[in-house]
């Protein structure tokens, strides 16, 4: 009988002073600097992410100006290769070269 009493104090103790210490355990995480270094790195993450998602939506509109509109494939031809039609005549001017003494 004195050890049923004995157990339940030890256990009243024992739950006693995991409520009295628990939320000072929370309030110490909270301000954790770990803590603080993680939530710096993951608005970082959710910053790169949406910069991320901004690039895949422009790259993707322009694969559909290339897919649908001949105008945008005929600059990028122009333009990055340097192609011209068959009819058309180049004409190639360089600056005058300046002399140097």
């Amino acid at each position: 009988m004195k050890r049923a009493w004995l157990q339940r104090i030890t256990l009243a103790a024992l739950l006693g002073s995991a409520i009295a210490f628990l939320p000072q355990q929370l309030d110490h995480g909270a301000r954790s600097p770990n803590l603080e270094r993680v939530r710096d790195e993951q608005a970082q993450l959710e910053r790169e992410n949406a910069a991320l998602r901004d690039d895949i939506a422009h790259l993707r509109s322009e694969i559909a100006a290339l897919k649908h509109d001949p105008r945008e494939l005929e600059r990028i031809a122009r333009e990055d290769l340097n192609l011209v039609h068959p009819a058309e005549v180049v004409f190639e001017v360089k600056p005058p070269r300046t002399q140097t003494r």
